[in-house]
């Protein structure tokens, strides 16, 4: 039987609407909570519970278009990183067996028209927004906690482009999914700053805080966003705060047919062309990654999951 995560749950409130000792606790147990799991669960992050049911909605309506008409929307520019992708299409080194949409901040080119889906783009750009500013605000509190400034982020965000993303697992027999290779989603650490991610009830997803093998199941927990460090804040922090693995399994009280499952995640980058160095404070301390441009980084990885033609890459980029 799979052990539930240990991920800490915090009220951000207090960050919103507090002082500047209530803003610094908050920072502090963000800070502690990434730098040890890598992993939180944020209560009170002023989301509407309403506004994320009407999301899951939509993105149930999009999925169940005919596939011939969600191909036209197909992904397929590592530069732009946006539109649709069936299932199998992203590979991680094996087949997830889950479709997609994603959806930008400046351009939107694959995306449902008026006449196609009607309230589509608006809903989306606006729940974007909602998500940009609390994401920009958990970045501000990883900047107050290592004593970096609480504007050290926005210098490499006033650009930042992130991706927002619709995922349907669709119902599927167990068997397929708990093959060798396959999975709703197989093992990978995100490669951005961090994501925030909206689950549904179904459950699945696991983590692997410690890279030692033993995932473990990071529940539904109704009202508050799961969020998680990704590569390039690990590379930025000097391994101050941890990227780890994580899948999407059978949920455990399943049958022979898995239910089909929805999550949103709001993967958080920096400015195209910013460069990411890492973080040195300590007198003695070394650098463990060189520095690499943000922008080169996103396409390169892009590339790789989604098998699109290769692009050119800056010095230093390996895995994190």
């Amino acid at each position: 039987m799979t052990e539930t995560a240990n991920i800490a749950v915090v009220s951000f409130d207090r960050f919103v609407h507090g002082n500047d000792a209530d803003k610094r606790a908050v920072a502090r147990e963000l800070y502690d909570a990434f730098s040890t799991v890598g992993w939180v669960y944020l209560k009170d992050h002023g989301i509407p519970q309403e506004r994320v049911d009407e999301i899951f909605g939509l993105a149930k309506t999009f999925f169940s278009l005919p596939l011939q008409q969600k191909l036209t929307w197909k992904l397929s520019d590592a530069e732009v990183n946006q539109g649709y992708t069936a299932d199998g299409a992203e590979a991680n080194g094996g087949v997830d067996h889950k479709e997609c949409y994603e959806h930008r901040r400046f351009a939107n080119p694959s995306c449902p028209s008026r006449s196609d889906l009607a309230g589509f783009k608006p809903t989306m750009d606006d729940f974007y927004s909602q998500c940009l500013t609390l994401g920009l605000n958990v970045l501000k509190c990883l900047a107050i906690a290592m004593d970096l400034g609480d504007d050290f982020f926005d210098a490499i965000t006033t650009k930042a482009d992130p991706q927002l993303r619709l995922i349907h697992y669709p119902e599927i027999e167990k068997k397929v999914v708990e093959q060798q290779g396959h999975a709703r989603i197989i093992p990978h650490t995100d490669f951005g700053l961090c994501t925030l991610l909206f689950q549904d009830s179904v459950g699945g997803l696991e983590v692997d805080p410690f890279h030692t093998g033993e995932f473990k199941a990071a529940l539904p927990i109704p009202g508050t966003v799961l969020i998680n460090i990704a590569d390039l804040m690990q590379r930025l922090t000097n391994d101050r705060c941890r990227s780890t693995l994580h899948r999407v399994v059978s949920p455990k009280a399943a049958g022979d047919v898995l239910p089909a499952r929805f999550s949103i995640p709001f993967f958080i980058h920096p400015d195209p062309e910013a460069l990411i160095d890492p973080v040195v404070k300590e007198k003695d301390e070394t650098k463990k990654y060189e520095a690499v441009n943000a922008g080169e980084w996103r396409r390169w990885n892009t590339a790789r999951n989604y098998q699109l033609p290769e692009v050119a890459v800056g010095t230093g980029i390996t895995a994190a």
